[in-house]
């Protein structure tokens, strides 16, 4: 296993976590201890494995935070697709409704990327992010967008996994 936690004596391991939501997405690799919480990382350089856990200590965490992600670079990016759809559909279309002669391609390409834009704002409704604060540092997580109700439940089900964990051992938990 790549990321394995180095506990130090007497350290107990709270809550070690593999989460994949679809084959297509990478892992997300968490683990918390009494005394610690370990977040993924990768070596600038490295021969073998690059990747290992960053110790986190207890004392250098100020707060581990459930918060909601803000929606708005989706939001952008739902209106060009719309934007974009209705330009590619009404110049594909425009030739066989002028009835012009010769041959035309018509795809559901343009169609599918504008019901894509429409449907975009409500996938991105209510997605939550991982985020621990140091004295100095931020990390963050924001797992990947999904649709299937299946998949948002089994988001929630680690960030809850993750905030019971925090909480025993002693981490200051919010959720915003």
């Amino acid at each position: 296993m790549a990321y394995k936690p180095e506990l130090e004596p007497n350290e107990k391991l709270a809550l070690q976590i593999a989460f994949k939501v679809s084959e297509k997405s990478a892992a997300f690799n968490f683990a918390v201890s009494d005394q610690a919480l370990y977040w993924p990382a990768i070596k600038a350089f490295a021969v073998n494995d690059a990747t290992y856990f960053k110790r986190l200590r207890n004392n250098e965490i100020s707060e581990v935070c459930i918060r909601r992600l803000p929606p708005y670079g989706l939001w952008v990016v739902a209106v060009i697709m719309v934007l974009i759809g209705i330009a590619t559909t009404y110049f594909m279309c425009a030739p066989l409704i002028r009835h012009e002669p010769g041959t035309h391609t018509v795809s559901g390409w343009p169609i599918a990327i504008f019901a894509g834009g429409l449907l975009l704002p409500f996938a991105a409704r209510g997605r939550l992010g991982l985020e621990v604060r140091t004295h100095n540092k931020k990390f963050r997580w924001k797992p990947s967008l999904v649709v299937v109700k299946a998949a948002k439940q089994k988001i929630q089900a680690t960030f809850d996994q993750i905030v019971a964990a925090c909480e025993k051992s002693g981490l200051r938990v919010s959720r915003n």
